[in-house]
């Protein structure tokens, strides 16, 4: 009966939103798929003399070299021209591809939008000049660099139009720019050793974007539709006459020197001056492979975890942030259902993952504290049909935790046109210890199966099946995705059934023994009488519910209609509408000293976001939700804030605050608060100096972390790091202390 209303509301929803966006919604231009005959061509040149990379494009092969121009709006909506004219050209040597972008714009340099200097940017906040490569030829596999006017660099790995996608990868290339009051210009020098191509291609597909932010609008030689990206490289065009060198002897080397300082009050824990020394070796013995191999591995300057308080029944999922398994990390996702799966108001939002393999769960405890990694190894090859990855990693002993292995396989075949499938198999091998002494070992295996398939452009298709196996037990785990995403709506149904059994050891799951549903619908209107100060409304109806896979018993159901109200200037307005049910079958502990008893509580909670421009030098998030929760009543509101005078200093934090009231069988009252504040300073885009401080009173914790870095030579740094770790009752002293100094240097050879 409760699934059944749940569906009856979510149909409810449906049919008025529909009533509503028919007779309102006016036209909205869309693009054409283009074919060979209206794809865009470019000629690249080879240079004749020698190209210095300073951003002012006076040497002589600059000025005769073909431009591509004309420029087309693509978002907020798609027109054929723009009011802000883009000339790009495109040049080779035998070392480097440059690449050239006068921004013209009569606005004058104050109207520019930077808000700080940080390597790989938030694009929608910046002023931005971008360019997508192909160049596999596959048209699945592109490769982007952007650029500020300041010169801020920011590269990113994408496949299959997005739906994968690694912002963390960080190529060797090179930038400047310059500006007057007619615009902007960039220089790009991308030496062929940091790409990876297809021997023998002449021919690439490139797509040039750039986001004109004063006036929130993006624009593209050639335009995309508004829903998807640039990496959606069907809709780029062509860059003609490439010439490649043939792939040489491409090794790299990254060894690094550290120092420590420790301070912990754990037991048995380590204190005192330590040295170390470790690195990596990376080979490319071919254009489309990449041979990997590290020795004690060290992530000290990787960026710390975002705390959270978690008032789910759900584990909370914390995103991999360490350099080495964020390159080529597409190339061993095993599908399921994760961040970015479906993104934007409608879609899945974070509230169940299945991820059969996870990063994380190597080199890093269940509480995130790191695990020492004596060496690891990985492969990575990648042509226009095929993809194939592997990695091994030894992880050492620490406390009652053994040392481990861990071993990960993938390959994955394309079919036709936009048909993937693929298999991972992984497999954990260790000891754990008892508190009696006692080791015992364990073997973990899993094993997957995946596919994609797309429609079209717009409509896409992704499923997995799983399997884990440990001491004799068995459990399964199967996924599944159908979206349909055009220019004014979005409509699909994602999916998980999960077995009490499955537990990948190399993989993350939010909560086993569920069946998941979650079918959503958005409508995107933009009425003729709309404001001129509006771009669009937006509103839909997101409903998830979870099932006992043996009984079909109800355990807990959500139904959010959400709207928006997009401004010109990028800032929204988002009502939501929540109805909750829950039906724990034994007690759930939210906090240690809050207990909720079985039994059924239905209720409902409603909240407003406003989210300011974010591109201005004073940009704000606000969310407050209220309403009651479980048997009592949550009132949370969130404050994110952002202050940057100018793009080389830049003050961030966020607070959320939680008061519950009557929850629980102790009719508990509290207030929880989570603070975090962040300073940023900038000397240029390569020197910058951070504090990030975090005070968790629903985890009795607060931690600072502070780190100066100098990219002294492209991809090398010299890092010092100090972090701090402490209880937040009155009287308690510091937990841990550490001071790092590490020096990492990029060789190629």
């Amino acid at each position: 009966m409760a699934a059944l209303r749940l569906h009856r509301a979510l149909m409810a929803l449906s049919l008025l939103a529909g009533a509503v966006a028919g007779p309102a919604a006016a036209q909205t231009a869309t693009v054409p798929e283009p074919t060979d005959a209206t794809r865009r061509h470019l000629v690249a040149r080879r240079a004749r003399g020698r190209i210095t990379v300073d951003g002012r494009l006076n040497e002589a092969d600059w000025i005769s070299a073909p431009v591509a121009g004309d420029f087309a709006q693509a978002r907020p909506n798609f027109i054929p021209t723009t009011r802000y004219p883009t000339e790009v050209r495109v040049l080779f040597d035998d070392d480097n591809l440059y690449i050239a972008a006068l921004n013209r714009d009569s606005a004058g340099m104050s109207s520019l939008r930077m808000p700080d200097l940080r390597r790989d940017f938030e694009p929608p906040e910046n002023d931005v000049f971008g360019v997508t490569i192909g160049p596999l030829g596959d048209r699945r596999t592109v490769l982007q660099f952007s650029t500020t006017p300041l010169g801020s660099q920011a590269d990113v790995q994408a496949f299959d139009g997005g739906d994968a996608f690694n912002f963390n990868w960080d190529a060797l290339w090179r930038v400047r720019t310059t500006r007057a009051d007619s615009g902007w210009i960039a220089e790009f020098s991308i030496p062929w050793r940091s790409l990876r191509y297809a021997p023998g291609l002449s021919s690439w597909d490139i797509n040039f974007v750039r986001n004109t932010r004063r006036v929130a609008q993006w624009s593209a030689w050639m335009p995309y539709p508004r829903q998807l990206s640039s990496w959606r490289i069907t809709y780029g065009g062509v860059l003609d006459s490439i010439q490649p060198p043939p792939p040489r002897t491409n090794l790299r080397v990254r060894p690094y020197l550290l120092g420590q300082q420790v301070t912990d009050r754990a037991s048995g824990a380590f204190n005192g001056t330590v040295g170390d020394v470790g690195g990596e070796v990376i080979w490319a013995p071919t254009a489309n492979s990449l041979l990997e191999a590290t020795l004690n591995t060290d992530f000290a300057q990787a960026d710390v975890d975002r705390q959270v308080v978690n008032l789910t029944r759900f584990s909370v999922f914390l995103p991999e942030r360490r350099q080495f398994f964020l390159e080529n990390a597409d190339l061993l996702n095993a599908g399921g259902l994760g961040a970015g799966t479906v993104g934007g108001i409608g879609g899945v939002s974070g509230r169940y993952f299945v991820q059969p393999f996870f990063t994380r769960r190597i080199g890093l405890s269940d509480d995130g504290m790191p695990q020492p990694i004596d060496a690891g190894a990985r492969y990575a090859f990648r042509s226009g049909r095929t993809t194939a990855g592997a990695l091994a990693m030894r992880q050492a002993a620490l406390g009652t935790q053994g040392a481990s292995t861990f071993g990960v396989v993938r390959g994955s075949q394309f079919f036709g046109r936009a048909t993937r499938l693929g298999s991972t198999v992984a497999v954990r091998d260790g000891d754990v210890t008892a508190p009696n002494g006692d080791v015992t070992g364990r073997r973990n295996v899993m094993v997957a199966v995946d596919a994609l398939a797309r429609l079209g452009e717009l409509t896409q298709f992704t499923g997995m099946v799983s399997a884990s196996h440990e001491n004799g037990r068995t459990g399964l785990a199967a996924t599944y995705g159908m979206t349909r995403n055009t220019v004014t709506s979005l409509v699909g149904v994602l999916g998980a059934v999960v077995t009490n059994d499955y537990n990948p050891q190399m993989g993350f799951v939010s909560r086993p023994n569920v069946v998941m549903t979650n079918p959503f619908v958005t409508w995107t209107l933009q009425p003729r009488r709309l404001p001129a100060s509006v771009v669009w409304l937006r509103h839909g109806p997101n409903a998830i519910a979870f099932h006992d896979p043996r009984s079909g018993a109800l355990q807990e159901a959500n139904v959010t209609y959400t709207g928006e109200v997009l401004f010109r200037t990028g800032a929204t307005i988002t009502p939501t509408v929540e109805y909750n049910r829950q039906h724990p079958v034994a007690p759930v502990t939210l906090f240690p000293a809050v207990q909720i008893a079985p039994g059924s509580y239905d209720y409902v909670r409603s909240g407003l976001t406003f989210r300011s421009d974010q591109s201005a030098k004073l940009a704000t998030t606000v969310t407050a939700t209220s309403g009651a929760f479980f048997d009592g009543h949550l009132d949370r509101a969130e404050l994110t804030a952002r202050w940057s005078p100018s793009p080389y200093l830049s003050v961030r934090g966020a607070y959320e605050v939680n008061r519950l009231r009557s929850l629980g069988v102790r009719d508990s009252s509290f207030v929880t608060h989570l603070a975090g504040p962040e300073l940023r300073v900038f000397l240029n885009p390569r020197v910058q100096w951070s504090a990030f401080y975090q005070y968790n009173t629903a985890a009795a914790r607060a931690t600072l972390n502070a780190r100066f870095s100098w990219e002294f030579l492209p991809l090398s740094y010299l890092y010092v790091v100090y972090n701090d770790r402490q209880a937040v009752q009155a009287g308690r002293s510091p937990m841990a202390r550490s001071l790092i100094v590490k020096l990492s240097w990029l060789g190629q050879l």
